[in-house]
């Protein structure tokens, strides 16, 4: 970014004459609006907790006669995603991650993202991920925290600039209550959003992240996501296998996103068909895969933790990695309120360990548990170039501190790869499609 830039720009000099005085008006509003963003994204997650037991619920009395209870299931499914896309239409802002909405914000390219984003992320988000559609907690949780702290500047009769400011700290603090990852989230606003570290958007972003975070663990605890036992780096020359899965998941972040992307192409197609329609099926066919294997859909949280908690065969391995490979990005295409975090990181943590178990098919000795937690770390990496967030998310996410030199290596080597394979970061694609309205929901 440049002093060029729109007013309003994070980048810009603040407007205020009295710089000491705005900067403590400004971390007080920080901190109302993390507080905010604490209980809005603690009820989220509490929410998603109880709707992914009602489904795993229904799958299993749906289990017990598929061809009509099961049949019921799929039409509840197709209904309930169909609203969620429905909410979309009602408030255009609230569809995809929203994250890419945030970015375009500081750009100058959009407005700030209004407070009815926060029930339509919330309720579409539920109903969405609820169902079985393979989409993070993260995506809403960003754009209701930017919604919050937009809104929470502009009540205080704020500038441009602190408006900007807030928006984007608090869309850090939205990503820190979902994943329980105070330093990550406000890692992301520094690397991914903002892309600047400037004092004011520093001292907004740790103030709304650490109050939002001791809010949100009254309500949640402060376990970490996934539990998992003390793990050693192991040997030296183990490096080189982590930096052989950052060439591997370098590459496959490429192809992720241009899987992402065709997704969509395809969902765009026939415009004569109600995008309601399109999201119904979507839900339906995720539905009839939850039928068939109730723990490969939803965000993936109870699958991430098998993996790292459990072994498992090459053959099951490579064929949950397909089925995560293809789901994430058919539920991103429904349009509906949901995220691209979670399902990344599960299919990192089932490329790590797969990569693992097939270097103990030939007689090497690697670490599934270990080279799955570096996975996720290193895909989040590739996918969305992030690979210093990457690396802090995921270490607080697993309670992990001893796996940060291979996860920075592997992390380097990812983004490197996709780099030079001259692929895009995620959400940059989805801004310019945004900016170019093709896909003006997503």
């Amino acid at each position: 970014m440049s002093d060029a830039e729109p007013r309003g720009s994070i980048d810009a000099p603040p407007p205020d004459d009295d710089r000491d005085h705005g900067l403590l008006v400004l971390a007080l509003l920080a901190g109302i609006a993390g507080v905010l963003i604490g209980v809005v994204g603690g009820a989220f997650r509490l929410a998603l907790r109880w709707a992914d037991e009602a489904r795993l619920h229904a799958v299993e009395w749906a289990q017990g006669d598929l061809w009509w209870r099961g049949a019921l299931l799929v039409v509840v499914a197709a209904v309930l995603v169909a609203i969620a896309r429905f909410i979309v239409r009602l408030v255009p802002e609230a569809g995809g991650s929203g994250v890419q909405r945030v970015e375009a914000h500081l750009r100058g390219e959009v407005p700030p993202a209004p407070l009815r984003v926060v029930p339509a992320k919330f309720v579409g988000g539920l109903l969405a991920i609820g169902s079985g559609l393979a989409l993070g907690r993260e995506g809403p949780t960003v754009q209701m925290g930017a919604s919050l702290g937009a809104w929470t500047a502009s009540w205080r009769g704020s500038s441009a600039h602190d408006v900007s400011t807030l928006q984007t700290s608090v869309a850090g603090a939205g990503l820190g209550v979902a994943f329980g990852a105070p330093l990550g989230g406000a890692m992301f606003v520094f690397e991914e959003v903002a892309r600047a570290f400037r004092t004011r958007l520093v001292v907004a972003t740790l103030v709304s992240t650490a109050t939002a975070l001791a809010v949100a663990r009254l309500m949640l605890g402060g376990a970490p996501v996934f539990d998992v036992p003390p793990l050693d780096a192991g040997p030296l020359l183990l490096l080189v296998g982590f930096a052989a899965l950052g060439v591997l998941l370098g590459a496959g972040g490429v192809l992720y996103n241009r899987l992402v992307i065709a997704f969509l192409d395809l969902a765009e197609r026939a415009p004569s068909v109600p995008p309601e329609a399109k999201a119904a099926a979507i839900g339906a066919v995720v539905m009839v895969v939850a039928l068939a294997a109730p723990s490969l859909v939803g965000g993936g949280d109870a699958l991430n933790q098998d993996v790292l908690s459990s072994s498992a065969t090459i053959g099951a391995l490579a064929a949950v990695l397909v089925v995560r490979v293809l789901l994430g990005p058919l539920s991103y295409a429904a349009g509906t309120p949901g995220g691209l975090f979670a399902p990344l990181l599960v299919v990192g943590a089932l490329a790590g360990a797969l990569l693992a178990e097939l270097g103990g098919a030939v007689g090497l000795d690697l670490p599934v548990t270990v080279f799955a937690v570096v996975g996720m770390s290193t895909f989040f990496a590739a996918v969305v170039r992030a690979p210093v967030t990457g690396v802090i998310l995921i270490s607080e996410m697993t309670g992990q501190t001893s796996l940060m030199v291979p996860m920075a290596l592997a992390a380097a080597a990812a983004v490197v790869t996709a780099t030079a394979m001259g692929g895009r970061p995620i959400y940059e694609t989805l801004r310019i499609r945004m900016e170019r309205g093709t896909v003006p929901t997503a």
